[in-house]
């Protein structure tokens, strides 16, 4: 089942430049080829719950596939965070790297870090912010190369 916005998140991301259109889901950016690419393996999504019934103009801002790869389960899991301004988000996204750990990642055309304490790639560009995180479920045992692979894949469909 696809995850729905949290509250916090809307509050401090209002109005989604991203999700201008009418229904946004993070699977039509970050599509099952790009899992695939940066897992090494195939990857199938997360299938859909169909007893969820959804607002067709809801936003999906969370896209999640799943493969195995060495005996292990392995997964690829983006979420797309949006403002209004771009300022808005550079703060949002300047106090979570303050908040943990971090190794900051050379992305052209983009900010990043990789933050070994959650396991995830931090990516921002203009008002568009996306956390990803690739490989096994441990966090710790997370390669930031695999993110970082999907982190540039990414970074080159938004604006």
């Amino acid at each position: 089942m696809r995850m729905t916005i949290p509250l916090f998140i809307a509050a401090v991301f209002a109005a989604p430049s991203l999700w201008a259109q009418d229904a946004f889901d993070a699977c039509e950016v970050f599509t099952q080829a790009d899992a695939e690419a940066a897992l090494g393996t195939t990857a199938a999504p997360e299938p859909v719950n169909p007893k969820v019934k959804r607002n067709p103009k809801a936003p999906i801002p969370t896209c999640k596939y799943d493969g195995f790869k060495d005996g292990k389960t392995v997964a690829a899991i983006v979420t797309f965070k949006s403002g209004k301004a771009e300022s808005e988000v550079q703060k949002a996204f300047d106090e979570h790297r303050l908040a943990v750990q971090t190794k900051p990642m050379l992305i052209s055309g983009a900010e990043a870090f990789w933050s070994g304490k959650t396991g995830q790639m931090n990516l921002r560009k203009g008002k568009t912010w996306i956390q990803l995180s690739v490989g096994v479920e441990k966090v710790t045992d997370r390669d930031p190369d695999q993110a970082k692979k999907l982190a540039m894949i990414l970074e080159r469909k938004i604006q």
